[in-house]
């Protein structure tokens, strides 16, 4: 079976088409062997051409034979190339789809070369020895039944006088040419359809993987879709303010979640992160947004709604859910930031002056089957400030050595970088990991929301 075949060619295929294309791929091995057998067998006749006995008639059907046979190898080289999108042509491409009508073709030109150059002598042999070259091509019944018609046509017609044999040949000779095609077509047919029968089973399963398949990506799509429709498309444009914020998923499906809410002179910075990632992962954040959605109004005590959360997470999933989750709330009026965090990696803060704090709230995420209580924090803002809230992808990625990024790493970033907007700090935040990270994978969600303070 071709395993180059994309999933969506394998949803689409019938069963006849499959086979078709099993039958094609046998009949191309088998063909290149007749090919070659058959270019040793033109090398001898052009050698045995040249003897005193052979007339002028042998020597242009030994050459003429011998370029067929060129010609048969150079366009079932083409064939095998085309296997290749960049050695492909379109004689290559369109033999490699007509590779049984190609085998019929050649076996029943080079079955008249061999025959007419053996007229004298050896035709007997030619015409016996033809329907075993057959038995290993695969082919529906029709073209079978053709093949072995011209075959006995052949012996036909050499045994009632084209070759030079003692005359009058007995009917056994006939009998015998009918039933040697016979036998060989009773065989192919048989095989053929033993093999039609195993491929139709093979190709049902992976037809129904691949269909199955198809579904589950569109359905990914669509919960990719429905997760990036949760993410705030722009930050919100505030004059005391200035946020940036992107998430990068490791799989269609993400895990993290960000988001803002804004009311009259305060603002609500969040980010979430759902342990794993995926299909599951997406669901449990599509309730927990519809959550803060619905607390918004609540938001002034930031651990009180984290506490609510919890409560909706653990009481609504059958499978334990854990979720960690940072709010920073900001007030512009009373210049001040609350910070309340569940199990989620600190929110660091560069002052104006330059200095960096990591606020590192102690909790267990949103989910836990125990007790919880949300810590959370106040301190005074001012302009220049700077609050970094980021998942554990950041801090967890590693490298060709198997080293961690860590915090130290991005505290470092955050110290060191002279930038005047929040999106010039989070694109240094990226560039650094993915230098970090080099030519490795990303193996888990990366989220960052940086906010200025003006």
């Amino acid at each position: 079976m071709d395993l180059t075949w994309s999933i969506e060619d394998v949803a689409r295929t019938s069963d006849d088409a499959a086979v078709r294309r099993r039958f094609a791929q046998r009949n191309r091995v088998w063909l290149t062997f007749l090919v070659v057998f058959a270019g040793c067998v033109a090398f001898g006749q052009m050698i045995a051409s040249g003897d005193r006995d052979k007339t002028l008639a042998d020597v242009v059907i030994a050459f003429t034979n011998g370029l067929w046979i060129l010609l048969s190898m150079f366009l079932l080289r083409r064939v095998w190339r085309a296997d290749r999108p960049a050695g492909s042509t379109p004689v290559g491409t369109w033999l490699r789809h007509h590779i049984s009508a190609a085998a019929l073709a050649f076996v029943a030109v080079q079955y008249v070369f061999n025959l007419t150059f053996t007229r004298k002598e050896e035709w007997v042999g030619w015409i016996f020895v033809y329907p075993l070259f057959t038995l290993a091509f695969r082919m529906p019944v029709a073209d079978l039944v053709l093949l072995h018609c011209y075959l006995i046509g052949g012996g036909f017609l050499m045994a009632a006088g084209l070759g030079s044999f003692p005359r009058p040949l007995p009917g056994a000779f006939y009998f015998a040419i009918f039933a040697t095609n016979t036998v060989a077509l009773g065989l192919e047919l048989f095989f053929s359809h033993r093999m039609r029968k195993e491929m139709v089973g093979e190709w049902t399963a992976r037809r129904s993987q691949a269909r199955e398949q198809l579904r589950m990506r569109d359905e990914l799509r669509y919960a990719r879709e429905l997760q990036l429709s949760m993410i705030p498309e722009c930050a919100p444009s505030l004059d005391w303010a200035d946020v940036c914020s992107v998430s990068i998923p490791a799989t269609e499906v993400g895990g993290d979640y960000y988001d803002y809410f804004v009311e009259e002179n305060r603002m609500a910075l969040v980010c979430g992160d759902v342990a794993g990632h995926g299909m599951s992962s997406g669901l449990v954040l599509a309730g927990l947004r519809s959550g803060f959605t619905l607390l918004r109004d609540s938001l002034g005590d930031p651990a009180a709604v984290l506490q609510r959360l919890h409560d909706m997470v653990a009481q609504t999933t059958r499978r334990r859910m854990l979720v960690t989750v940072s709010v920073v709330l900001l007030d512009n009026k009373a210049r001040r930031a609350i910070i309340a965090s569940a199990g989620h990696p600190p929110v660091i803060v560069r002052h104006a002056n330059g200095t960096i704090e990591t606020i590192a709230l102690y909790a267990p995420p949103l989910g836990v089957r125990l007790p919880l209580i949300v810590p959370q924090r106040q301190l005074p803002i001012a302009a220049g400030d700077i609050f970094v809230l980021h998942s554990d992808g950041i801090y967890e990625t590693r490298n060709a050595s198997d080293e961690s990024y860590g915090i130290d790493r991005l505290e470092h970033v955050i110290r060191d970088h002279t930038g005047e907007t929040a999106e010039s700090l989070r694109d240094a935040i990226l560039r650094d990991v993915a230098e970090f990270r080099g030519s490795g994978e990303q193996d888990d969600d990366v989220t960052v929301v940086v906010c200025r303070i003006r």
